[in-house]
């Protein structure tokens, strides 16, 4: 193995592509596979591919589940994958070379000596895979009704997306009615200032909720339970001492995050933007056209300024400034009437391991982002409720999807 200067990630690419996986498979106990579906390409913590489909033995059994690729055998045992709650539902360990298999496997998990069949191909070398291809540049090769539907129609597609956006928000909407009736029931009779604080304790939540992003969304909100915003000191460093202390009693997840993105830092820029950005007065706006969105952004992001040590950075990125006007901003004034309906338009977020992921089945490899989706952030959210919807649902069994059916709006 060393000699073909072969890395894990090109068994991942291997075992990803129909292109490069040999057709013939073979369990370590003689059983035949067949690939239906690799699986989706997990770039978070846990097994490297998520829902995989496979069809076992020559009564073509159907398995569903994860798959973990290492480059041994004894690399499960050496990470401790057994004992680990993120790998129970794997249901194959595809390995490059041979060995012993794990005794710790989940129970029905199959083992696939990867390597044996690629190498058969005396023409093979890695260094003919491009890593940076994987995983959003090539997908696997099965059909997708989606991509003959829409990969040749951006009219269509938008027209799709919006609507699909609209639903997402208007959703988001119904379950902030739903929050602030329940906060309004538990204020009454109470001091005259107690409804108008609860309504700006859910806000509050609700943006600490997405400033800890989809890994720790969940600790977020309860650091912000903890420290409720009557509470939260108004001066910067008190205030940043504050959700820290309280983050100490919270389990974080940091698998895959980089330094500037830990916990910690992000509780310190939600400090920052409570304290010393307007983003408190967001609850009140009315006004989505663009140049309100675009300015609410900007307010947001708060200002660079200079300290001892040379230029700070702001308080959050243009890209999850423009999430939480998606996901809470907006949809705070849906479910409050201040407005009528979801914008048309919405500044663009940063786009999401599922966006990128619907985005390739939808429109195709070598389609371009900015012709689709990329310059609105109501298209980025209807690409993750189409993906909530539709892929997760029915990927890889496409043919069933009834995704390309839809009609335009």
């Amino acid at each position: 193995m060393a000699g073909l200067g072969l890395t894990e990630r090109h068994v991942q690419a291997i075992w990803y592509d129909a292109a490069l996986r040999p057709k013939r498979l073979v369990t370590r106990r003689g059983s035949e596979v067949f690939v239906v579906s690799p699986g989706e390409w997990n770039l978070g913590p846990g097994p490297d591919f998520r829902r995989a489909v496979l069809e076992v033995g020559a009564e073509r059994r159907r398995v569903v589940g994860d798959v973990e690729v290492h480059l041994a055998p004894g690399d499960w045992d050496f990470h401790r994958h057994g004992a680990d709650p993120n790998y129970r539902n794997v249901v194959a360990h595809v390995t490059w070379g041979g060995g012993p298999v794990p005794t710790s496997l989940p129970a029905g998990a199959i083992s696939i000596w990867l390597g044996r069949f690629v190498t058969a191909d005396l023409s093979f070398a890695p260094e003919q895979i491009d890593l940076a291809a994987y995983p959003f540049a090539r997908l696997p090769l099965d059909g997708r009704p989606c991509e003959r539907r829409f990969g040749s129609d951006p009219d269509g597609a938008r027209a799709v997306l919006a609507a699909a956006g609209r639903h997402r928000l208007r959703m988001k909407a119904r379950r902030l009615a739903g929050r602030l009736c329940e906060r309004a029931r538990s204020a009454a009779g109470r001091a005259t200032d107690a409804l108008a604080m609860a309504r700006r304790q859910v806000f509050y939540e609700e943006v600490m909720t997405a400033l800890g992003y989809a890994k720790n969304a969940a600790p977020f909100r309860r650091v912000a339970e903890r420290v409720p915003l009557d509470a939260l000191p108004r001066e910067m460093p008190a205030a940043r001492t504050a959700l820290l202390v309280a983050g100490a009693f919270e389990t974080w997840e940091r698998a895959g995050l980089r330094p500037w993105n830990a916990p910690e830092s992000r509780l310190a820029h939600a400090a920052e933007a409570f304290t010393e950005t307007p983003v408190m007065e967001l609850c009140e706006v009315r006004d989505f056209s663009r140049a309100a969105c675009r300015q609410m952004v900007a307010a947001m992001c708060g200002a660079r300024r200079r300290d001892e040590g040379g230029l700070r950075e702001r308080c959050m990125g243009r890209g999850r400034a423009a999430a939480i006007l998606a996901n809470v901003i907006a949809p705070f004034a849906l479910a409050e009437e201040r407005t009528e309906d979801v914008p048309d338009w919405l500044p663009p977020e940063d786009v999401s391991e599922p966006v990128r992921l619907t985005a390739f089945r939808l429109f195709g490899r070598d389609h371009n982002p900015a012709a689709f989706y990329s310059d609105n952030g109501l298209l980025i959210q209807g690409l993750l409720q189409v993906h909530r919807d539709y892929c997760l649902c029915h990927h890889p069994d496409c043919a069933v999807c009834q995704l390309g059916d839809v009609s335009r709006e």
